[in-house]
């Protein structure tokens, strides 16, 4: 089974009861199956295996997920357009 890759900006917490960490999803190397992440915590960047993304023990469970506004529901509106008057 193939891996899949966590969402960009997606937020995960450290399944491991001994480190209390928090880390977001910065980018990815596909050619290397790596996820880039910085801990938020300590800010420092790592590199993380996509399958650690999977909410298991010796891994990483989602806490936030980055929606799209139209994904978490608001409504998503045209910009206002202003009549010109002269």
């Amino acid at each position: 089974m193939a891996s899949q890759y966590p969402p960009i900006g997606s937020k995960w917490k450290e399944r491991d009861l001994r480190i209390d960490r928090t880390i977001e999803v910065v980018r990815y190397d596909v050619t290397k199956h790596r996820v880039r992440i910085v801990c938020l915590e300590t800010d420092r960047l790592t590199w993380a295996k996509v399958e650690r993304f999977d909410g298991k023990s010796g891994g990483y469970a989602l806490v936030i997920a980055k929606k799209s506004p139209a994904e978490a529901g608001l409504k998503v509106r045209a910009p206002v357009r202003r009549l010109d008057r002269g």
